[in-house]
């Protein structure tokens, strides 16, 4: 534990370095610091012998929610893995581009990595399916994500302008799947048709759920992503996922309270 939380700090070290300081370049950070106290704490009692049971009791508790919390960020680490190594197994109709922000009206490069994967990804199924850029504007945003991700392919890629669709009113990942939806059964007329999506690929399980949740028949693709950007981005991505199903969450937090507060009490 003490060098992961070493390498956690490391790593917070270099994104913030890289990227920033924001907060939430920061969360790693917070994961490390929570394995250190849980490693400091441990020590304490094993080495002061403490015999009051109510420390015992706590350090208990403490165990239960950390463990449950890490039970659940391995497990969502160890599906998205698979999921990403799972190739596509059909011919896609349609590839959807999910925006991720603009600088201005330019594409930033985790933009333009996106993009680049799902030019890759036409490429490979012999130029026939449509593009659909999804992204709305932002307030500090000259134009929409899907006109300049339009713009970035076209010019950068030198595809048919025809070839690539703007879904431009999306403000989340939620939103880009729906919309999406919306324009490609207005755009295929009653036709069957399947479709992959492409964003980075901490970013590519989350996504699929909001997939699955607008019945969007997809899979999704990641693009390459900087090491050093991966870990703290999916610890954001798993934040997320806990907001996604946040009662489910509250709801074992409240037993596992219910229940060293049952065990506290009989030693009180």
């Amino acid at each position: 534990m003490f060098i992961l939380s070493i390498a956690m700090f490391f790593n917070s070290k270099v994104l913030l370095e890289k990227e920033g300081r924001k907060f939430r370049n920061l969360l790693l950070a917070i994961f490390g610091l929570s394995f250190f106290l849980m490693m400091i704490w441990y020590v304490f009692i094993i080495f002061t012998n403490i015999e009051n049971a109510i420390w015992h009791i706590l350090f208990f508790y403490a165990f239960l929610i950390f463990g449950y919390t890490m039970f659940l960020y391995t497990s969502v680490l160890a599906y998205a893995t698979v999921y990403h190594f799972t190739p596509i197994s059909y011919e896609p109709d349609y590839i959807i581009a999910l925006g991720s922000g603009l600088i201005g009206d330019k594409v930033p490069p985790l933009l333009a990595s996106r993009l680049d994967e799902a030019v890759k990804q036409y490429k490979k199924y012999g130029e026939r399916p449509d593009i659909i850029v999804s992204g709305g504007q932002g307030n500090d945003e000259k134009v929409s994500e899907a006109f300049a991700m339009k713009k970035y392919i076209v010019d950068v890629h030198q595809l048919p302008a025809q070839k690539v669709l703007m879904e431009d009113k999306s403000t989340n990942t939620e939103q880009n799947m729906a919309f999406s939806k919306a324009i490609m059964d207005a755009h295929a007329q009653g036709r069957k048709y399947r479709s992959l999506f492409v964003t980075n690929n901490f970013h590519v399980f989350r996504a699929s759920i909001y997939a699955k949740r607008a019945k969007l028949d997809a899979e999704g693709v990641g693009s390459k992503t900087a090491f050093y950007y991966i870990p703290n981005a999916f610890t954001r991505e798993f934040i997320g996922l806990l907001e996604m199903y946040k009662w489910v969450h509250v709801t074992v937090f409240l037993f596992i309270t219910l229940f060293v507060g049952l065990i506290l009490r009989a030693y009180v």
